[in-house]
């Protein structure tokens, strides 16, 4: 376990049985509801401003300080490297897989809001959801490393869960999970871990991952 991340857990006051809760409710639930037609998909961005900012609440109530969240200008420079290389290995990774499997670019994307913009401010709300609480959230109700990776990826793989063709978009959410829980495991720096997820989320959208039909970005 990095010492960072184990002085994260070390710093967590909640109790196990309020992380579970927590978890659930943020995490698993509202999912949960768009899987089972409760909450439309097109509702989704109320729910995830909702979710968020109660996650924030949590986060301030429970005194989560910025080094608890991976947020330190000394670690931006020190792990500067090591997600340039992992950002880009995966943006190509993404590019090869798409047209592989016959993907093409989505057309006149810069008209889209989720390129503009939305793309971006998703991908800081899952990091600091899913890495920067979830990360050391799983760390004190799991003490092995390994665990807590494989729980992050799949509690984030069914956040995909909504999405069209699962077959291929729950293992690639998988495959991601994984990458970016080792990564801030590794390097726990949640701003360069939002760019990099930003820049990854603009590749997978763009193409054609993660696109519901008919449903606006």
């Amino acid at each position: 376990m990095n010492d960072q991340i184990q002085y994260m857990i070390e710093n967590i006051k909640t109790s196990k049985r309020e992380l579970i809760a927590q978890i659930f409710i943020v995490f698993i639930l509202p999912v949960l509801f768009i899987d089972i037609g409760i909450i439309s998909l097109n509702q989704r961005i109320y729910i995830l401003v909702i979710l968020v900012s109660l996650l924030f609440i949590v986060l301030i109530a429970e005194k989560w300080t910025f080094i608890m969240l991976g947020i330190s200008n000394y670690r931006i420079k020190k792990f500067i490297i090591p997600y340039t290389i992992f950002t880009l290995a995966t943006v190509v990774f993404i590019s090869f897989f798409g047209e592989k499997i016959g993907n093409e670019e989505v057309a006149n994307w810069w008209r889209h809001s989720h390129f503009l913009y939305g793309f971006f401010i998703v991908s800081l709300f899952q990091e600091v959801g899913y890495r920067g609480y979830l990360i050391p959230a799983l760390g004190k109700l799991i003490s092995k490393p390994w665990i807590v990776v494989i729980v992050n990826a799949l509690i984030f793989m069914f956040l995909h869960s909504i999405f069209p063709n699962p077959l291929i978009g729950l293992p690639l959410a998988f495959v991601g999970g994984l990458g970016f829980a080792i990564m801030y495991m590794r390097y726990p720096s949640l701003p360069l871990i939002i760019i990099s997820h930003s820049i990854i989320n603009f590749a997978v959208v763009l193409y054609g991952f993660f696109v519901i039909p008919g449903v606006t970005y």
